[in-house]
């Protein structure tokens, strides 16, 4: 089924939302990650599109939206909020990938009644248990990239160890749109990690249906820990993807639409006619 792609761009004060909408049907809201921006979705808006309003966007810092206050990710669940807000969404499906995340969460902690479910697509989403500070460290052998404020240079790898030899290609596309959508401040990674919410808030409130996918071969967000994310969260399913790293929905984009589809389906949130090609 053919769609349309609308771009637009809602006025937050002195900033500038650029946002993209393709497709009809319930919503879904795609967040990108701290190397990304909208076009980090290629491989998702026009499967879904096909059955699902998608929305995504830059978020504050990045490709077209630049930050004219620096307030940077304190920023961004209320963004999100008031773009939902300019686009009359009333409910959504939110998947986060990575520092998206954080977005989704802060988003759902504080308009629980908006979110129809939760995709956390490697990452904490800025929700942290000893369990999971455990975790982080066990499988990092101490290193810790995502909870260090200054992680050693090259000790960031975004998807597996050999993706870039079986795709170099598609490497080199992460990697360009990476360039392409990175804006943000010098600390961004320590903002990033250091925001954490409360976890009575957390478990009160995230009461939704929550996917926790990650990717077996994930050196920044480590499946134990997202499986104990899972276990944290109310009603969370927790689904590792082999030959993965840290960006599954990039790397293996069949399986991770796949999964996504099927949670969907299994939350009653597909279109009846929502079915794999």
């Amino acid at each position: 089924m053919a769609y349309r792609i609308t771009p637009g761009r809602l006025s937050i004060g002195e900033f500038s939302l650029y946002y993209e909408r393709a497709g009809s049907g319930p919503a879904l809201v795609f967040l990108h990650g701290l190397g990304g921006n909208h076009l980090s979705w290629w491989q998702q808006v026009p499967y879904f599109a096909r059955w699902f309003q998608c929305l995504t966007l830059d978020q504050r810092s990045f490709g077209l939206s630049p930050d004219p206050d620096g307030t940077f990710n304190e920023s961004h669940p209320g963004d999100l909020a008031a773009l939902l807000d300019h686009l009359d969404v009333e409910r959504a499906v939110l998947i986060g990938q990575s520092m998206g995340g954080w977005t989704i969460v802060g988003h759902a902690l504080e308009h629980p009644e908006r979110v129809v479910a939760l995709v956390m697509a490697d990452t904490t989403g800025g929700i942290m248990t000893p369990a999971m500070e455990a975790a982080m460290a066990h499988a990092a052998g101490g290193a810790r990239p995502m909870l260090d404020p200054e992680p050693p240079v090259g000790t960031m790898p975004t998807y597996a160890r050999d993706f870039f030899a079986r795709r170099p290609e598609y490497a080199h596309l992460y990697d360009s749109l990476r360039i392409l959508g990175a804006r943000p401040p010098e600390d961004a990674l320590a903002r990033i990690a250091s925001r954490r919410y409360p976890l009575d808030k957390v478990r009160a409130r995230l009461t939704m249906p929550v996917l926790c996918i990650v990717g077996e071969q994930d050196a920044l967000i480590p499946p134990a820990v997202v499986r104990e994310l899972a276990h944290t969260v109310p009603n969370a399913r927790f689904v590792p993807v082999p030959d993965c790293g840290h960006s599954v929905y990039f790397e293996n984009p069949a399986v991770f639409n796949q999964i996504l589809l099927n949670f969907l389906r299994d939350i009653g949130y597909a279109p009846t006619e929502a079915s794999a090609p």
